[in-house]
């Protein structure tokens, strides 16, 4: 066949739209909708959920969230402030071995909440969303998603991992030259418990920490078996405790701490068995990720600070935790000036009678 000049010009038009049709499923394909999960431990959920995830490379993804009213069937447009931020995204691998943490300040004046994140390497993911609708007190959700192409060879989630073991003492892990000691034996299923913890670095109380969104330290526990979430907030050395209120999030109605600067952070450490000894700093491969901050808050919502803002290296937190069985444990706070994650892997024992 003879093409004319016209003829030659639709076919290149043709061939063009063919082309650009043929990619339509591949543009499709690099965005999910994941319905959201309820996650926290006997509290009556409130709202659901769904999360849009559109690829802006190959380990990022852009989040888009919109929370609906359980009992009006609408989007719900307002949240309040908790920890400095209206929304705590929090997500971890399926063998619950890294942590990455981001926030997104505030709400859209639609109520939606939009945010990018990098994870640190291809995979499935638990993505954790902790915000308080206004009226409705903390409700967390989870969303099941696949970053890239998923490792078939690592075990499908954290409850076909070998489970740690029952500590009678304190454990140690590190996050370079920043290790956390704790105790786990300190904590009964569904007590609110206190377990104390030190911070030491290059083996020395650490004299350099400073606030974390408000508190002097974050403790994020997620239960291998059911992939429940608790949100625990460490208060400095000395600070009463008489007739305060409980710092786990595993409960409703929390009062927002003094507003500081935003203070985004991502995390790629991984909870490796805890021992009693120091744990090296490669965590499966995954390095930790830090950002610089230079400004702090100085008030406290379970904070001892002095007037420079520092932080007292031993601290306490109280947490109920909702069953026996394995958790993943990450302690998140500010030393030198970077927010740090040291994880562990608990195990908690049925309380005996």
């Amino acid at each position: 066949m003879i093409l004319t000049p016209i003829n030659r010009a639709l076919f290149g038009s043709c061939m063009t739209a063919f082309v650009v049709c043929a990619g339509w499923p591949d543009i499709a394909a690099q965005e999910q909708s994941v319905e959201g999960v309820f996650a926290l431990p006997d509290v009556e959920p409130l709202v659901s959920g769904e999360m849009t995830l559109q690829e802006t490379g190959p380990l990022s993804r852009e989040l888009q969230l919109v929370h609906t009213d359980l009992s009006t069937g609408k989007q719900i447009p307002k949240f309040d402030v908790e920890l400095t931020q209206e929304l705590h995204i929090l997500a971890t691998d399926a063998g619950l071995t890294t942590l990455v943490h981001r926030h997104v300040e505030q709400a859209g004046v639609d109520g939606a909440f939009t945010a990018e994140v990098e994870f640190p390497a291809p995979g499935d993911y638990h993505i954790y969303t902790d915000a308080v609708p206004t009226g409705l007190g903390q409700q967390v959700l989870r969303f099941d998603v696949t970053i890239g192409e998923a490792d078939t060879a690592a075990p499908p989630d954290a409850a076909s991992a070998a489970p740690a073991e029952a500590s009678t003492g304190p454990v140690t892990s590190s996050d370079g030259e920043y290790s956390v000691t704790l105790d786990p034996s300190q904590l009964e299923v569904g007590i609110e418990s206190m377990m104390n913890l030190v911070v030491t670095k290059n083996g020395e109380p650490a004299a350099d920490l400073a606030p974390y969104l408000g508190v002097a330290a974050h403790a994020v526990f997620i239960h291998a078996e059911d992939l429940a979430y608790v949100h625990a907030h460490a208060m400095g050395a000395g600070e009463p405790t008489s007739g305060a209120p409980s710092h786990d999030h595993g409960s409703d109605g929390h009062q927002p701490p003094t507003q500081q600067p935003d203070a985004h952070a991502g995390h790629g450490q991984a909870a490796e068995p805890a021992t009693g000894h120091d744990m090296s700093n490669d965590h499966g491969g995954h390095g930790s990720m830090k950002e610089s901050h230079s400004e702090h808050d100085t008030g406290g919502h379970g904070t001892q600070a002095d007037a420079a803002g520092s932080v007292a290296p031993e601290m306490s937190l109280h947490v109920t935790p909702p069953a026996p069985g394995t958790y993943a444990l990450w302690i998140e706070f500010i030393g030198g000036g970077e927010v740090l994650t040291v994880p562990f892997r608990i195990e908690i024992p049925e309380t005996q009678p």
